[in-house]
């Protein structure tokens, strides 16, 4: 069986280049799960989910996933763990080829009355935002068998990126079909200062987590100035920015933040089928403010433009369909490539993960983050995912040792932008 390969998966595909195409979660669990219950609601959900046990078939002309026999020992693993943070970095820093019977894996690891549940899943199948509705439904399917209601739900429909334009008026969706503008043309060539790459560069996931009174109090904060939780990461992200490159504090940064494209669907995603529906704004600060306070006004006077505009994260669309119409396949890859710059630095807020939807009925959800793709130097991303009111900052990267001090510097800049940020608006 075959199954016809959508626009966001093709892109995804072509983005191998710049990254490793995996999204990863790590959610730990206070109780141990039922593995029973667990395994039937992964297999239920991959039969739901074809693309879930498909191989990827890069047509020269027009690819496609093909359906692919499968187990649940290709997609399940379950340890008892004496060394958890080894065990946890080895199973969410491995890839899984686009080629393979499934496009994601599941490792259980037990430890210390505690479940730590991992997952991989190719970027071809989805994006952050339906990550944490896939984890959702888990959970909630898993609490319905727990509680003896013969219930599992997945959506499964449309993966076609038209999806996003269906919560817009008719004129609205016409307009939204002429925005050729390639939003990817902003030539920013500052890079996060990374050491070369070289062979035996690994890769790796570099984590922070800010702590809930310090994440917290400077998101009330923020609120005197209209600021979302977002604005502010984005302040304190491009402050440091300047510090950690040693850039000149005159120069234009700009920023690409990712953007959830649900906004626009009409019932939010809930009905459309597992994908990516990701897009961006941009954000350029023109120079690092005297205080975080400044940096923030900077930040704001950029964004509040892109908040104003109906359209927000849907520019591009129409010039990728046009590539992929006009063009066969492989061709189309080629034009693309030549007109696409990938941001060498950029911020994905992933948002809340909510324990109401995320827990088990017999192991609530304690801590955990999501992170996305692990990125090829030059390129570099900050992820940020919140949890009880803690922020956990991820940076996914191939590199080594020297490289993760390097980030672990740029963490304690965040951090010291916060608790500044603080200091100055108490």
């Amino acid at each position: 069986m075959k199954i016809k390969a959508e626009l966001w998966d093709k892109m995804q595909y072509m983005f191998r280049n710049f990254y490793d195409r995996m999204v990863h979660a790590y959610m730990v669990y206070d109780g141990i799960v039922d593995l029973k219950i667990l395994k039937t609601v992964l297999i239920s959900f991959t039969e739901m989910e074809k693309i879930l046990h498909s191989k990827f078939v890069e047509h020269p002309i027009e690819p496609y996933w093909e359906v692919c026999p499968y187990s649940i020992d290709d997609i399940l693993t379950v340890k008892e763990s004496t060394n958890i943070e080894k065990d946890v970095n080895d199973f969410l820093t491995q890839t899984i080829p686009f080629d393979n019977n499934v496009q994601y894996k599941v490792s259980i690891f037990f430890h210390e009355g505690k479940t730590h549940f991992c997952m991989i899943v190719n970027h071809m199948c989805f994006d952050g935002g339906d990550f944490k509705y896939f984890l959702s439904a888990l959970a909630t399917s898993y609490n319905n068998l727990k509680m003896g209601i013969n219930k599992i739900e997945l959506k499964t429909g449309s993966r076609a990126y038209t999806e996003v334009y269906t919560g817009l008026s008719s004129a609205e969706q016409k307009a939204a079909g002429k925005l050729y503008k390639n939003i990817s043309a902003v030539e920013d060539k500052h890079e996060f200062p990374l050491t070369a790459s070289n062979p035996n560069d690994k890769n790796m996931i570099c984590k922070r987590k800010v702590s809930k009174d310090l994440f917290e109090t400077a998101r009330q904060l923020a609120k005197k100035f209209d600021a979302t939780a977002n604005d502010l990461l984005l302040a304190v992200y491009i402050h440091a920015l300047y510090d950690i490159g040693n850039f000149d504090k005159n120069d234009t940064i700009t920023i690409p933040c990712m953007v959830d494209l649900r906004r626009h669907i009409a019932d939010g995603g809930l009905t459309t089928g597992l994908t990516n529906h990701t897009g961006f704004m941009q954000c350029s600060v023109t120079s690092q403010g005297q205080t975080i306070n400044d940096t923030l006004a900077s930040v704001l006077r950029s964004v509040n433009k892109s908040k104003r505009d109906k359209f927000i994260g849907l520019y591009s669309l129409p010039l990728i369909k046009l590539a992929y119409t006009v063009f066969p396949y492989k061709l189309s890859e080629f034009a693309i490539m030549k007109g696409y710059l990938n941001p060498l630095i950029g911020m994905s807020n992933i948002g809340i993960l909510n324990p109401k939807l995320l827990s088990f009925t017999d192991a609530p959800l304690v801590d955990g983050f999501i992170t996305g793709a692990v990125k090829y130097k030059p390129y570099m991303q900050l992820a940020i995912t919140t949890l009880n009111g803690d922020a956990t900052l991820t940076v996914a990267i191939r590199g080594n040792k020297e490289d993760a001090k390097i980030v672990e510097q740029f963490f304690d800049l965040i951090e010291e932008n916060f608790k500044a940020f603080i200091e100055h608006n108490k």
